[in-house]
């Protein structure tokens, strides 16, 4: 009996003396994808939010699903674990893309990874989404790339003008802002 309670108090105090191991996470940045992260940090600093560039790495794969443009590893509520966010370089999801578009995508995953954002699938009046945390994310503020028609026309189509809401929205998904341009 005397071992094993001297057997117990050896293991206790192993366990409690040992170092913890420190973990250590990337920070590391596809350079093409470089201009949307400073951007994204640049937005969240002008809305009065810090997020520490550190265990992150943003690049492009050809691995992700057929039907995915991008995705977000993110750890589990609680835990710790490198964030990677995974970009489709392909035609149809990056390369032939406005450069809007390519930052909505990258804001988007970036919701994820850096603001804990889930999806939310809920549309204005209009049929456009109330923030670019949605599964249907197609050029939320994209510009017009070929207008034909009157000025109604050309302001139908253009949708720059939503970008300050969406990134507003992303922010702060508390927002109760509605936006003029979301009606029918």
């Amino acid at each position: 009996m005397k071992n094993y309670v001297l057997f117990l108090f050896g293991f206790i105090y192993m366990l409690i003396s040992c170092e913890k191991k420190e973990v250590s996470f990337e920070y590391r940045i596809e350079p093409a994808l470089e201009v949307y992260l400073e951007t994204f940090f640049e937005e969240a600093k002008a809305r009065g939010i810090s997020i520490p560039k550190e265990n992150l790495i943003v690049e492009f794969t050809d691995s992700l699903p057929e039907d995915f443009c991008g995705q977000c590893e993110r750890p589990k509520a609680g835990r710790t674990g490198q964030r990677i966010i995974q970009i489709r370089k392909n035609s149809d999801c990056w390369d032939i893309k406005v450069s809007q578009n390519k930052e909505a995508l990258v804001f988007h995953e970036l919701g994820h990874c850096l603001l804990g954002r889930d999806h939310k699938d809920e549309f204005f009046p209009n049929g456009a989404p109330t923030t670019i945390m949605t599964t249907r994310l197609a050029g939320p503020y994209e510009p017009c790339v070929y207008v034909f028609g009157d000025d109604q026309a050309t302001f139908k189509c253009n949708k720059t003008v939503r970008r300050p809401y969406y990134l507003d929205e992303l922010f702060n998904e508390n927002l109760s802002m509605y936006p003029d341009w979301a009606e029918e």
